[in-house]
């Protein structure tokens, strides 16, 4: 096996004893975030946290039918179809719609909010360091940054993950070299540069200090992956380029996420029960004589063979043969 090659140490200070950038290139900001500033970044991260890729805000379902149809549709193309039909056949009906579209729209806006927490680094870095700009790829950042007692500075490549569990196992090797690479195919690098890889939640529910909050990864070895690749946790990162506390940061998001977030399908959970337990009597799903999902007739119903281009019609068949 060839063996992998180290990088370069970059032309910055570090750490004493360790591959870690001195503690004295990233001091907080003299002056704190205001709060009208930090309302803004907020607000803008969220909303574009809400666009598609050809910049438009997609719909959601918000009235009980819409929500309900919302449901079907998951509940035939993502159920298993061993596992699925065992637990909806111990369910009342009228409970499905809560475990099922409850628990689907609350995956839903957790995705959404790891995008929020992507856009929010970059704007909030925007009002700290002019010379941020988007990177390649949604939630990567670059920004040029002036380090004390370090004229040329460093430009910083982030790449901002929502929570420690997407920096570590076997895909923190793979993430470390594309923001490597990400620098060194620069062609307008004019400074040393520092890889990062952000976490903007506390790992395992811990704020740790600002000082404890940066740590170089190692392979199973004790080799680092990168020693020019850091990674910076909520401890650091927000009090960095804000400030403030990152309780702060937080609890002003808290604020105003139901605005850009909200959960219909949680609010209208009773009336959207009602509804969807009538559609799946409809559908023909229902044992006559439990009053529960039948085992075998929703299998059947989620594991058909493909008819032509998939009609609407060919989407809900008859399943009055299975007995």
């Amino acid at each position: 096996m060839a063996k992998r090659k180290v990088s370069a140490l970059q032309g910055y200070p570090r750490r004493e004893g360790s591959y870690l950038a001195d503690d004295s290139l990233f001091p907080p900001p003299k002056k704190p975030l205001s709060q009208q500033q930090l309302n803004e970044a907020i607000r803008r991260a969220f909303e574009r946290s809400l666009l598609s890729k050809s910049g438009d805000i997609a719909k959601l379902p918000q009235t009980p039918q819409e929500l309900v149809n919302l449901c079907i549709k998951h509940l035939r193309e993502r159920s298993d179809p061993v596992l699925s039909p065992s637990f909806l056949s111990q369910c009342r009906v009228e409970e499905i719609f809560e475990l099922d579209a409850v628990s689907h729209e609350m995956q839903r806006q957790r995705m959404k909010i790891g995008v929020f927490y992507q856009y929010l680094v970059i704007e909030l870095m925007r009002h700290r360091f002019p010379a941020t700009v988007d990177g390649k790829k949604e939630g990567d950042v670059e920004s040029d940054v002036d380090t004390p007692g370090f004229a040329k500075g460093l430009r910083l490549y982030i790449s901002v993950k929502k929570s420690g569990d997407t920096v570590g196992g076997q895909d923190v090797e793979d993430m470390i070299r594309r923001i490597e690479k990400m620098a060194k195919e620069d062609k307008n690098l004019t400074r040393p540069y520092l890889g990062v890889a952000c976490v903007a939640t506390p790992p395992r529910g811990k704020i740790t200090a600002y000082d404890k909050s940066r740590a170089i990864k190692h392979n199973i070895e004790g080799h680092p992956y990168s020693p020019n690749c850091e990674v910076w946790t909520p401890g650091f990162i927000f009090p960095y380029i804000t400030g403030l506390p990152t309780t702060d940061v937080y609890k002003r998001g808290l604020e105003e996420v139901n605005k850009y977030l909200p959960f219909h399908a949680l609010a209208q959970r009773e009336a959207c029960a009602v509804l969807l337990a009538a559609e799946l009597k409809n559908l023909n799903l229902v044992d006559i004589n439990t009053g529960r999902i039948h085992p075998e007739k929703f299998q059947a119903w989620i594991t058909q063979t493909a008819k032509g281009k998939g009609t609407k019609e060919d989407a809900i068949t008859d399943t009055a043969d299975i007995e």
